[in-house]
C-alpha cells in the first residue's frame, strides 16, 4: 500500500468514527428531550380574568385549572361552585397569595376540575357581598365533556 492510499483510509476512518459519535450524541440528545416533555401529562390552564363566561369541549378524565383574580378587593366574599358532581369533580381549591404587596391586593383563586363521565353541566363560581343573601355569578363555565373531545378543526 502506498502513503497516499494508507492516509485516505485514515481520513475515512476518522470521518466514519466522527460519524458513529455524532449519531450517538443525537439520538441521546433527542430521546433526551422526548422525556422532558413541558407538555406530557400536563393540566390546561384557562386564566378567566376578564372572562365572564367561557364554553369548553374535554373528554373524560382530563384535568383543567381555572385562575382568576380574586374578587375581595371589590369588596366580595367566595360562596362556592356550583356544577353537576356526575360529570365533573373539584379536586382542589386554593388562594393564590398576592405577591405585589399592595393593599387590597387580595391574590387570585385556582379551582381544579377533573372530568368524570360524558354529560353537559355549567361550572359557577358564586361570589356575594358580605351581609346580602343575594349571590352573584362571578364565573360561568359551560362544560360539554364528549367521547372525542373538541372537534380538531372547525369549519
Amino acid at each position: 500500500m502506498t502513503q497516499k492510499n494508507t492516509e485516505k483510509m485514515k481520513i475515512k476512518k476518522f470521518y466514519s468514527l466522527t460519524a458513529v459519535l455524532f449519531l450517538i450524541l443525537m439520538s441521546g440528545i433527542l430521546s433526551g428531550c422526548a422525556s422532558l416533555n413541558p407538555f406530557a401529562d400536563s393540566v390546561a390552564e384557562y386564566d378567566l380574568d376578564g372572562i365572564h363566561d367561557m364554553e369548553l369541549i374535554l373528554m373524560p378524565g382530563e384535568e383543567v385549572a381555572f385562575e382568576m383574580r380574586n374578587p375581595g378587593s371589590s369588596g366580595y366574599d367566595f360562596d362556592g361552585v356550583t356544577f353537576d358532581p356526575k360529570v365533573i369533580q373539584l379536586d382542589k381549591f386554593r388562594i393564590i397569595k398576592s405577591e405585589s404587596g399592595m393593599l387590597g391586593d387580595f391574590g387570585r383563586w385556582r379551582f381544579k376540575f377533573t372530568t368524570v363521565t360524558i354529560g353537559e353541566t355549567s361550572i359557577v363560581i358564586n361570589i356575594k357581598r358580605p351581609g346580602e343573601d343575594l349571590r352573584d355569578a362571578y364565573k360561568i363555565i359551560d362544560l360539554s365533556v364528549t367521547k372525542d373531545g373538541p372537534p380538531f378543526i372547525e369549519w
